[in-house]
């Protein structure tokens, strides 16, 4: 059903391209949705446009349309897929900042898609076609949500005017993420609380 309903679409689109016809969401959903599942099977590495195309039930020439590289369809899928960095606004922001790390990654370090993300990351070192887009679509959002997190902080006095917004974010994230990517060790959310807690006072006024 997908193969037909997009060939309709693209056709259509290609005879009222002047109107700007959108893409066929359905189809997006299912092209990312295979990447996915074929990212978590059998890793970065071993992903093909080919087998997408197939898992997803469409042509690869609709998946290249979208995404002209396995690398964008790769970027594109983890978007998709993980949640988005979404800030809490309490009144404190650096309890918001911690409860942020501990719910973000004990959720995506206890999940199938937990996989997903090591494995791309982890190409990323070795493969810069692939770290320049995910730090661009993917990472760059996410770090402007906690840098807003540190500078709200700030305001309220809560945080050391001496430490930059990026290293911040390194004491409250990295550890977490040191254990989840590093080590292999469990991040279950009393584990969490403890390391973002040590964090905390370690950027509180008056801590040197």
């Amino acid at each position: 059903m997908l193969v037909s309903d997009e060939h309709k679409s693209e056709a259509g689109s290609r005879q009222g391209r002047g109107r700007g016809r959108p893409r066929n969401a359905e189809v997006d959903r299912a092209v990312l949705a295979a990447a996915v599942d074929l990212l978590a099977e059998h890793g970065f590495g071993q992903l093909t446009v080919e087998a997408v195309a197939s898992r997803a039930g469409v042509g690869r020439p609709t998946v290249y349309r979208r995404w002209p590289t396995k690398e964008d369809l790769a970027v594109h899928a983890l978007i998709h897929s993980v949640p988005p960095l979404t800030a809490p606004d309490t009144g404190d922001a650096v309890g918001d900042l911690c409860e942020l790390a501990v719910g973000f990654v004990t959720e995506l370090s206890n999940s199938p898609l937990g996989s997903v993300v090591l494995g791309v990351h982890a190409e990323c070192g070795r493969r810069p076609e692939l770290g320049n887009p995910l730090r661009e679509h993917y990472l760059q959002p996410r770090d402007a949500v906690i840098t807003d997190l540190v500078e709200r902080g700030r305001r309220e006095g809560a945080i050391r005017p001496d430490i930059p917004a990026d290293t911040v974010r390194d004491l409250v994230f990295g550890p977490l993420i040191y254990r989840w990517l590093i080590t292999g060790e469990p991040v279950d959310r009393a584990t969490a609380e403890l390391l973002v807690s040590t964090a905390r006072r370690a950027v509180a006024p008056g801590e040197r």
